[in-house]
């Protein structure tokens, strides 16, 4: 019987068999552009190959198919605009727009195309030619959700966020059935505030395309954010098995194997995209992170010259190399990055502590305290800002401002929420709320500054406002819990902060729900709690500091111990309250001498604190080698917070034991 295929050579057989069944297997790519020219057989089974590649995930196969395609047949627009779409998702906007030119060089209509050119010109920043391309009337039905869609994207990087929300809008209404839009309207919500939106903007994305890798990727993203670390991975490694070569997947799966502290899993993943991507900035910068935490600073510094400055403004990276430098003994370069950092991120008050400190180190204290002085000066600063400030004013002969300070920092408010004060002046700050009560932007630095100043009851009206208006704002609840918490209504801060955690279970929300839950005598729910988000964030150094406070509380000093050594070897030995703690830990189980070290070391940190003071006394007691120095430190804890029944106790056996 003959066919259709009877007087066809084989190869050119299985060519056409090729084509036909990726066109049909495929069909959900934007149709190829027809032209009179349908491609030679070579072109034909190389572009079909590409589909395939493409359909699958690989667009890196999948480009170089079409490469072969485009060689065996320069005059074939199809295989143009196919490699114009490809290039499109290697974010190539200049190499898609040199495909499309040649395409229309060959005689095809921009109108069937112009989505396609219009992204291509996004992509590089050419704003207003996109538009005119993304906005023309002439674009077919089938491609205008498209042209929304990136008419979105380049609102958001221009800035126009309603005009952003119109073209998202506009994209849904014409295609509520594709992914990718879904995927852009997440990332649009999220990067907008609105978390619990954006959350429901990528589930609608997983579950019209389960094996979209980007939708996927940025359900990790979210959950990563949401609930911490340990939660995105599953869904990286998920999109992974679908496209296992995808830079971008890989390097946001790196980076959080790295942040988790999976440093030889990381390694091998940045390994891997610089094997498929040997100029990508991310994979050097992670190596060079591990470099820096071996203590390699020499290898870190090379390896972040291969960036090629193109992280310049990322704020991780500045942190990195002011630390590279700083270890180099290249102040000048520190200071450089570190004032970068604290530019970038003024509310980032580690990378102002940091530089502050680095200021202390080379002799400027005076700048260190402005730096400082925006924390320092209002309750809730963190006790090493105050323990900096007052070290800063002591090296200026200003002894009698520092005591303050250095008292406060004995204190030890750990867990206490950062008292952050905005700098621009109240007034302006309300008028700034008045005139746009519904913008989070200008609204929550009034509420700040309303509750800085004690007006609380202000600061809830104003707070329960935004949350009404932002219900998927995480910042809005928990400023409504802040106002809550500070009139002793401790049930509304909860509520508002299990709110905050169903969005974003982040260090901030879990510090405050643990710091309520023990003032309300709740301790087990607390530490339910706190296991919970170390569940997801293992590496976090206020949930481990925290989690073997709890293990001192219930007297497991062996694994208070092993928390402690383990935040000791990340951190070093410059925390005093960490090394008191380990100092304890090793007391209770007779380790005696160890306890002695950690404690000295501890002191000499933080003379001035009275549980420091009281440890260091405490271990020097059951040492039994230098009584009336145990005498005189347990004294000087007593007298310094008379209402401790425990140093009192302690007090008293060492006057027993020194009088034997």
């Amino acid at each position: 019987m003959r066919t259709l295929f009877s007087n066809i050579s084989i190869p050119y057989a299985k060519a056409l068999v090729l084509v036909i069944v990726a066109g049909l297997l495929f069909a959900s790519l934007p149709s190829a552009i027809r032209a009179a020219n349908s491609g030679s057989a070579d072109a034909r089974i190389a572009y079909a190959k590409a589909q395939d590649y493409h359909s699958r995930g690989d667009i890196r196969s999948a480009r170089i198919e079409m490469l072969n395609a485009i060689k065996a047949d320069p005059q074939w627009i199809d295989a143009r605009v196919l490699q114009a779409q490809i290039l499109l998702e290697f974010l190539d906007g200049v190499g898609a727009e040199a495909e499309l030119e040649r395409a229309f060089d060959l005689g095809l209509d921009i109108s069937k195309v112009r989505h396609l050119y219009g992204h291509a010109l996004q992509l590089q920043g050419k704003w207003d030619e996109a538009k005119n391309q993304l906005l023309a009337d002439d674009i077919p039905f089938e491609h205008q959700a498209y042209a929304a869609r990136i008419i979105g994207r380049v609102a958001l990087q221009t800035g126009d966020e309603a005009m952003a929300s119109r073209a998202f809008d506009q994209a849904i209404q014409k295609d509520p059935g594709n992914a990718t839009i879904w995927v852009d309207v997440a990332r649009f919500r999220g990067d907008s505030g609105d978390q619990a939106g954006a959350i429901a903007a990528i589930e609608k994305a997983v579950e019209l395309e389960p094996g979209n890798i980007r939708a996927l990727q940025y359900r990790g993203e979210l959950l990563r954010f949401q609930f911490g670390l340990a939660a995105a991975l599953p869904w990286f490694e998920r999109a992974l098995q679908i496209a296992p070569n995808d830079v971008p997947l890989l390097t946001e799966y790196a980076a959080t194997l790295g942040d988790i502290g999976r440093m030889t899993d990381m390694l091998t993943v940045a390994r891997k995209i610089i094997a498929l991507d040997g100029s990508n900035p991310r994979a050097f910068f992670m190596q060079a992170v591990l470099a820096a935490r071996a203590g390699k600073f020499d290898l870190a510094r090379r390896l972040m010259q291969k960036t090629e400055g193109r992280l310049a403004d990322v704020p991780a990276v500045l942190l990195v190399q002011g630390v590279i430098a700083y270890e180099e003994t290249n102040y000048n370069v520190a200071l450089d990055n570190l004032r970068r950092l604290a530019s970038l991120q003024p509310n980032n008050l580690q990378a102002r502590n940091l530089l502050a400190r680095l200021l202390y180190l080379v002799n400027e204290p005076d700048e260190a305290i402005n730096l400082l002085k925006p924390q320092a000066d209002h309750g809730g600063a963190a006790p090493y800002a105050l323990w900096l400030s007052g070290r800063s004013l002591e090296s200026m002969d200003m002894r009698p401002q520092s005591i303050d300070f250095l008292q406060r920092a004995s204190l030890h408010e750990i867990g206490e929420k950062t008292a952050f004060v905005p700098e621009t002046p109240f007034e302006f700050l309300r008028v700034q709320a008045i005139r746009d009560q519904s913008n989070a932007a200008t609204v929550i630095p009034y509420i700040r500054a309303l509750y800085q100043s004690g007006d609380f009851s202000g600061a809830l009206t104003q707070a329960r406002y935004l949350q009404e208006d932002n219900p998927g704002a995480t910042d809005a609840h928990i400023l409504v819990a802040d106002a809550a918490m500070a009139q002793g209504n401790l049930d509304d801060a909860l509520a508002a902060l299990e709110q905050a955690k169903n969005i974003y279970f982040s260090e901030p929300v879990m510090l405050r729900i643990v710091d309520l839950l023990r003032a309300r005598g709740e301790q087990q729910r607390a530490g339910e709690v706190l296991a919970e988000y170390l569940a997801y964030n293992p590496t976090s150094l206020s949930g481990l500091r925290w989690m073997a406070y709890g293990y001192l509380e219930a007297e497991n000093w062996d694994m208070a111990q092993r928390i402690f050594e383990n935040i000791r070897q990340r951190i070093g030995n410059n925390d005093a309250l960490i090394m008191a703690g380990l100092a304890h830990a090793y007391t209770e189980t007779q380790q005696i001498e160890k306890a002695v070290k950690a404690a000295q070391i501890a002191y000499h940190v933080q003379p001035s604190s009275p549980v420091v003071t009281h440890i260091y006394g405490r271990a020097l007691l059951e040492q039994g080698t230098r009584p009336k120095d145990a005498y005189d430190l347990l004294k000087k804890a007593a007298v310094m917070t008379p209402q401790n029944a425990i140093y009192q106790a302690s007090f008293t056996r060492a006057s027993e034991v020194l009088n034997q």
